[in-house]
C-alpha cells in the first residue's frame, strides 16, 4: 500500500522528524524543485531540465546533439 501525502514543513523541527520517519523506513520523502513556482516559472525548470538530461545523455554518447552551424541553417 503507498499512499502520497504533500507536507508543508514550516520549520527544521518537522523536517528532522520527517527525516527520522524516512531513516526508519516508514516514509520516502520526495522534493518537487517545482512546487510552488507560477505554470511560466515550471515550464521554464521543466525545459531546463530537459535540456540538461539531454546533455548528459549525449555525454555518455546515448544521443547525437545538433551542431551549432546545424541551427543556424536551420534560421
Amino acid at each position: 500500500m503507498s499512499d502520497k501525502l504533500l507536507i508543508t514543513v514550516k520549520d527544521k523541527t518537522a523536517l528532522k522528524i520527517l527525516q527520522g520517519l524516512e531513516e526508519m523506513k516508514a516514509i520516502k520523502i520526495l522534493s518537487d524543485p517545482t512546487l510552488g513556482l507560477s505554470p511560466k516559472k515550471k515550464k521554464q525548470a521543466k525545459d531546463f531540465l530537459g535540456a540538461l538530461k539531454q546533455a548528459k545523455l549525449a555525454g555518455q554518447g546515448k544521443i547525437k546533439l545538433k551542431t551549432a552551424q546545424s541551427l543556424i541553417n536551420e534560421l
